[in-house]
């Protein structure tokens, strides 16, 4: 079920007044001109445009949970996090996230499944997030991550993911909201 609706204000003269400041490898910050429908107001916006990502809830057989540890530069510190990265031009979501778990951690296991699409700040951020969930996940291979990943493995019981984001253990906002609607999902799905 989609939440969109029209959107309230709307790209000034088709977008001729918008203009990119910077744009490196990762992303490309913009600064976009908008019309407001109901007022009639102009506004300069700055958007930073970025790749869409994935990021996967890999469940083993025994109910744990596959999470890894690694630095992040905007934090500067390690953080717990579910594995996962950014999608290759016109990817799907689901291959991604299989990729990306292979990739990071060498486990596989039964196809995604999408739980939903989450926009980790879109006042500033283009980009949206897919979290999938690939269950019976088991090991395949040793991990190949990027050159610049230095990831740890973590098997967590499924059991301590909430103690883990209350307590902050896993504090990563995409990564904590993809869990929470796992959890939730799952707790829907043991009452049917």
């Amino acid at each position: 079920m989609s939440t969109q609706s029209q959107a309230s204000w709307i790209s000034e003269d088709d977008g001729s007044h918008d203009e990119t400041i910077a744009e490196t490898w990762l992303f490309r910050l913009r600064r976009r001109r908008f019309r407001s429908v109901r007022s009639g107001i102009c506004h300069d916006f700055y958007v930073t445009e970025l790749a869409d990502g994935v990021h996967v809830i890999a469940v083993t057989p025994e109910d744990h949970v596959i999470l890894v540890r690694q630095f992040r530069a905007g934090s500067g510190r390690d953080s717990l996090e579910t594995p996962g990265g950014l999608l290759d031009a016109g990817e799907n979501p689901g291959d991604a996230g299989a990729r990306e778990l292979l990739e990071e951690t060498g486990y596989a296991g039964d196809p995604p499944e999408c739980l939903g699409v989450l926009r980790p700040n879109p006042a500033l951020l283009s980009m949206a997030i897919t979290t999938v969930l690939i269950r019976n996940a088991h090991s395949v291979s040793e991990p190949n991550p990027d050159a610049a990943e230095e990831l740890a493995i973590e098997l967590v019981p499924k059991a301590e993911i909430l103690a883990m984001i209350q307590d902050g253990r896993i504090d990563h906002a995409a990564c904590v909201a993809g869990l929470l609607q796992w959890q939730f999902m799952d707790r829907q799905e043991t009452r049917a």
